[in-house]
């Protein structure tokens, strides 16, 4: 799914308005009824309960005004109206109704005049996407009174406030922290990221039917992953295949203490597919892993020569740092292996090495990194969220090397410059492992045969869908463990497969 800017918005409006055609009032109707549509699915919706809509001066006051005439056949229904001295076309068309319906308008003098019980469910229909400055005034003063209540807050389009696309030079503290955000037919950047993202609440998208030659034809680098995309990356297997089609791969890790993050990432490879992996690990991880995984061929790195191994396992793909170590003997052994031209997947303590000693510049098209924000703060610098994206961006096109950043939405940038949105996974995942288990999945595709961003696709897809099936499962964020992953990993695949063509 395209992720478009504020600007681009604009113009599929009136891209529809003039193709379709169709009025601007009645582009506001339909995507009125199917904001009421996604809201009456919702859980937060309840008849017993009374709404408040607070609308803004512009279109999303407007939708707001359109919304309580809907509503109004569910709830009892009071709206809230900034003043102003210039309201929209739409939003005066929307008042006017809304009269006729006999809906109350009352004005908004300062913030204690929303009256409010504490079971009372509030819209806000402020201020919509086009927003370009930081809220100021009494306008700040509501964002501020309401975020203060107890209330579910649903936000119409988006959250009030808060730009589109950057909000580095905005103030968060007069965005409203919306429970819910039904947005209109395309997620927001500023959804997608800390430290916007979370102020949206739980996101869902009405799909109110922009003109499909606009939509087909703009372009953009920002997209979110959806299933029947990424089920097209995926390869079944062919019946014919034998192990060593299936992919031969190395794992460097689990070295004194750490062997547990060999023995999660080699079980990751080996549920992800792989034909034949080998690990080269520490003493205490290469006597462990017979027991742990039988599956997997173990070499002992104080007896073993890297070079030497990888000439003798000629491995598909490699994946370094699970359990490595910052060790001076595990800076040589890194150094070592970043000359390697074989497809290699760099995390943890691989890439704090790299930080540590500043070999950024060795990442190339051969390498798919996959650091959290503390290990990307280590290796670019610390900045607010757009300039750090926009500085990631710039390093993958100019490296050639591929990234996963990982987290809420983990983001996936490839050097052609474009960026993927994850939209799998769950809070429970953040537990020990579950990085060591991506690593893993990513080391099997990679040595399967995937490229490396169709391996990311791929893999960050399932892992955070094995996220979402353990959780069914243990019922409970908090009970997940990384090895759950591994265990449901197959039950990712399987789901995904019901939409392979």
């Amino acid at each position: 799914m395209k992720i478009l800017s504020a600007e681009q918005i604009r113009e599929a409006d009136q891209y529809t308005i003039e193709n379709e055609p169709i009025a601007s009032i009645d582009l506001m109707e339909r995507a009125v009824h199917e904001w009421v549509m996604e809201y009456v699915q919702s859980p937060y919706f309840d008849y017993h309960k009374p709404v408040v809509i607070l609308c803004g001066p512009g279109n999303n006051g407007g939708d707001g005004l359109g919304i309580a005439r809907s509503l109004k056949n569910f709830h009892k229904v009071a709206v809230y109206l900034l003043p102003s001295e210039k309201y929209s076309e739409d939003n005066l068309i929307n008042q006017h109704r809304a009269r006729e319906k006999g809906i109350e308008i009352i004005p908004i003098q300062k913030p204690e005049d929303i009256r409010v019980t504490s079971d009372t469910i509030i819209v806000d229909a402020l201020y919509g996407s086009g927003l370009s400055r930081p809220l100021e005034g009494l306008a700040a003063d509501v964002v501020r009174f309401i975020n203060h209540l107890s209330n579910k807050k649903i936000s119409v389009d988006i959250p009030s406030g808060m730009f589109a696309d950057d909000n580095d030079h905005n103030n968060i503290e007069t965005i409203v922290a919306a429970d819910l955000t039904i947005t209109f037919q395309f997620p927001k950047l500023s959804f997608l990221m800390m430290p916007t993202g979370p102020l949206a609440g739980e996101l869902r998208i009405a799909d109110i039917k922009l003109h499909h030659e606009f939509l087909r034809s703009v372009q953009t680098n920002h997209y979110l992953l959806e299933k029947k995309e990424v089920a097209k990356v995926y390869q079944p297997r062919n019946t014919w295949i034998h192990k060593g089609q299936a992919g031969r791969a190395l794992l460097v890790g689990g070295i004194g203490h750490t062997s547990g993050a060999a023995i999660l990432s080699a079980t990751a490879a080996l549920r992800a597919g792989v034909g034949l992996l080998y690990v080269a690990c520490g003493s205490r991880a290469t006597q462990a892993l017979p027991f742990a995984r039988p599956e997997a061929i173990s070499f002992d790195l104080n007896e073993v020569n890297i070079n030497d191994l990888i000439s003798a396992v000629e491995p598909d793909a490699i994946a370094i740092g699970p359990g490595l170590g910052t060790s001076s003997a595990a800076a040589e052994l890194l150094d070592q292996m970043l000359e390697f031209e074989i497809p290699t997947v760099l995390d943890a303590d691989a890439l704090n090495l790299i930080a540590q000693h500043h070999w950024q510049k060795r990442l190339g098209k051969q390498h798919l990194i996959t650091p959290h924000p503390g290990e990307a703060a280590r290796l670019f610098g610390n900045s607010k969220q757009m300039e750090f994206h926009r500085t990631l961006r710039a390093f993958v096109q100019s490296s050639g090397c591929t990234v996963v950043y990982k987290g809420k939405y983990s983001r996936i940038y490839t050097p052609e410059g474009n960026v993927y949105f994850n939209p799998t996974g769950n809070a429970g995942m953040a537990t020990a492992g579950s990085g060591d288990v991506l690593t893993g999945i990513l080391l099997a595709l990679i040595a399967g045969g995937y490229s490396l961003e169709k391996a990311a696709k791929l893999g960050v897809y399932l892992h955070g869908l094995s996220g979402d099936i353990a959780l069914k499962s243990r019922g409970s964020e908090e009970a997940v463990l990384a090895s759950d992953l591994c265990e449901k990993l197959g039950n990712a695949f399987e789901e995904l497969k019901k939409d392979v063509e």
